[in-house]
């Protein structure tokens, strides 16, 4: 029962993170994906791992239409900082488990905007970081 609460939650991310919305609001959009597995590695330490962050990101990779990998890298390398501390992060206030989030989101989406940089010469844009804000405001609904 617990693994496919963790499975649906895990696919109504994915569906979030690529339901169509206006562009204005797109740039705000949070990461979704990543506030699951970030709340599940936080809650259950010893179901989720970095495998399934990985696994996450491979999917969020898939559907997104990037290079194969870098969501997938990105995603296990916050989630193994989130699952070095997670009896830490389970003791924080929500403000500094937002504010924890907002770190992990930013980490996750510069290490994704690393890879494009370097292997696909994207330029950088402020824009880019924006769902790092909105995804420490969604946290606590999480």
């Amino acid at each position: 029962m617990q693994r496919s609460i963790i499975l649906i939650t895990i696919v109504l991310s994915l569906i979030f993170a690529v339901m169509p919305i206006s562009i204005q609001v797109a740039a705000w959009r949070p990461e979704w994906p990543l506030l699951v597995v970030i709340y599940w590695i936080i809650a259950l330490p010893h179901r989720v791992n970095i495998g399934y962050a990985a696994a996450v990101g491979l999917a969020v990779d898939i559907l997104l239409g990037s290079t194969l990998g870098f969501h997938a890298a990105a995603y296990a390398l916050v989630a193994y900082a989130a699952a070095q501390y997670y009896k830490r992060i389970r003791n924080f206030s929500l403000s500094q488990q937002a504010l924890l989030v907002m770190v992990l989101v930013f980490l996750g989406r510069a290490i994704v905007y690393l890879f494009e940089h370097y292997l696909n010469n994207a330029p950088l844009m402020l824009h880019y970081f924006w769902p790092a804000l909105s995804s420490a405001i969604f946290w606590p609904w999480v």
